[in-house]
């Protein structure tokens, strides 16, 4: 199960609890592409979705774009985008075996 909406108050408690967590991008109202990347960098990747939504509250097509070029700015690897922006989506969704994408290889701990 997954916990979306999740901030630097409650992703610790989703994780802690066995749940992934999500951050869901509105770069207005709730989780700017900069705080997405501070709150990776303070807690890590582990078990956590990075996505964006148009439900509510300003969004945009390239949010999380725009946060995967945030992550890379501050010098994250490569590898390290992948396993947050491919992998990560792709173990959570894999749980499903309807879900055909797999995780790639980058060499990274998970």
């Amino acid at each position: 199960m997954l916990i979306d909406h999740c901030e630097e108050h409650t992703l610790r408690i989703a994780r802690e609890n066995g749940f992934w967590a999500g951050l869901t991008i509105y770069p207005v109202t709730k989780v700017t592409p900069q705080r997405a990347t501070d709150i990776i960098e303070q807690f890590g990747s582990k078990m956590l979705c990075v996505n964006s939504a148009s439900d509510w509250g300003e969004s945009g097509p390239s949010n999380l774009t725009d946060t995967y070029l945030e992550f890379r700015s501050r010098g994250h690897s490569e590898a390290e985008a992948t396993e947050i922006f491919y992998n990560n989506p792709c173990r959570f969704f894999g749980q499903n075996p309807k879900w055909k994408l797999k995780p790639v290889e980058t060499g990274m701990p998970r």
